[in-house]
């Protein structure tokens, strides 16, 4: 009693936990539905006396459906389109705005250079000026030096004038920025790596008669380490780690359907040698539990023997002769062998057996033949279908070894061809 409580309770755990989290999910989807409007009520474009806001400066002209009360009569609201333009500067405020952009272009549009007089690296030339609401459009008198994207061709020292204009979508304004683009020189590091080479071929001569070269393991009072190839980088295995996780259920799944196929199609195979065996066993005058019985022992020896491998099919009618051995009914064995093939071939013969064991039908054998031929008939459009899916499966190696002859036959051919 125990056990069959423990089992009970596992079983209602099991419940519990596999729909605790789809009704966690829905709980939590209505009361987000019902405390957000409370939290962040929304509030259309029209305020409560009268006001909708303007898009920034140099934004865009936007349009709102709105409705309004008191045109029409009591309580009737009429649709309105309206298009609010965005804001824009006075002229005076123009000035201001573009003459302080510009009082900070050097700093905006340098890069990682010093300043525009010694420019080696690429500027940062920005299209739109977010705070201020002002959009660029930048030219160069010297493209092929500096490019409208600011990238730069520093081979030797060039002067270049940058024309910006400003617009804040109503006024513009023309500026030219003076730039110096010099010739980098190397760098440090560089040169660094420059010496040791240096110093390494040196030891090289040095060294010829010795059978290694010894590299030095100090530079300017550093010490060096040397190693050749790029580190292996593992950062892939927590991706993959993650990977399989996800799909190793999906795996299992997959070879559970597998195992269930492979079962299905060996069932249907055989289901006509089980039909045809009964039909010979009771042709011989033996009841249908005889028969049952006597099937069950040939299969158990020929497994003894090692003539045959395990089968499906017989399994469960070994299955369900214990259970009769055992007191259960001969109807309601052979019923429960039926449901567990769960095929309707095997569902219809232990039908038959369950209606010839209630009613006696004297007729059982006639029956039996008649399920042999559309057992056989079965057995032949099943075994079609599985060679048409063998043929399949064969394609993609063959397309394989079509790519391997191609390569094989091309290569040679073009290196003759060189």
């Amino acid at each position: 009693m125990m056990k069959m409580t423990g089992t009970a309770g596992g079983r209602h755990r099991g419940v519990w936990k596999e729909y605790l989290v789809p009704a966690l999910l829905a709980v939590s989807g209505f009361g987000l539905y019902l405390l957000l409007p409370l939290v962040l009520p929304q509030s259309g474009p029209v305020s409560a006396d009268g006001r909708i806001l303007r898009d920034g400066y140099g934004g865009e002209d936007r349009e709102y459906q709105i409705l309004v009360d008191g045109l029409g009569g009591e309580e009737e609201e009429l649709g309105l389109t309206v298009t609010v333009s965005p804001r824009t500067y006075t002229e005076q405020e123009a000035e201001q705005v573009f003459g302080a952009i510009m009082d900070r272009m050097e700093e905006i549009i340098r890069g990682s250079n010093p300043s525009l007089m010694e420019v080696t690296t690429d500027l940062t030339l920005p299209s739109w000026l977010e705070p201020e609401g002002v959009r660029l459009r930048w030219y160069s008198s010297e493209p092929e030096v500096i490019g409208m994207d600011g990238q730069v061709n520093a081979e030797a020292v060039k002067q270049v004038t940058l024309y910006v204009e400003l617009s804040d979508g109503t006024h513009t304004a023309d500026y030219e920025i003076p730039v110096r683009v010099v010739e980098p020189e190397q760098s440090r590091v560089q040169q660094v790596l420059s010496d040791l080479s240096t110093a390494i071929q040196t030891r090289d001569r040095v060294q010829q008669n010795a059978e290694y070269l010894e590299l030095p393991l100090l530079y300017e009072g550093r010490p060096l380490t040397y190693r050749t190839g790029e580190r292996t980088d593992y950062a892939v295995l927590p991706i993959l780690g993650v990977l399989l996780a996800v799909i190793w259920p999906a795996r299992k799944q997959a070879d559970l359907r597998k195992k269930e196929k492979q079962r299905e199609q060996e069932l249907l195979l055989d289901y006509a040698e089980v039909v045809s065996k009964l039909i010979v066993f009771i042709g011989a005058g033996m009841t249908v539990r005889n028969a049952w019985a006597r099937m069950v022992h040939d299969y158990e020896i020929g497994l003894k023997q090692g003539k045959i491998r395990k089968r499906a099919v017989y399994e469960e009618m070994r299955q369900t002769g214990y259970q009769i051995e055992n007191g259960m009914s001969e109807s309601s064995a052979y019923r429960e062998f039926g449901r567990r093939c769960r095929l309707p071939p095997y569902l219809k013969l232990s039908g038959l057996l369950e209606q010839n064991r209630r009613a006696g039908n004297k007729n059982l054998r006639g029956i039996l033949e008649t399920e042999l031929a559309d057992a056989f008939e079965l057995r032949k459009n099943l075994a079609r279908r599985m060679g048409e899916e063998a043929g399949t499966k064969l394609l993609l190696p063959l397309f394989l070894m079509l790519g391997i002859v191609m390569v094989m036959i091309m290569v040679p051919a073009m290196m003759t061809m060189g």
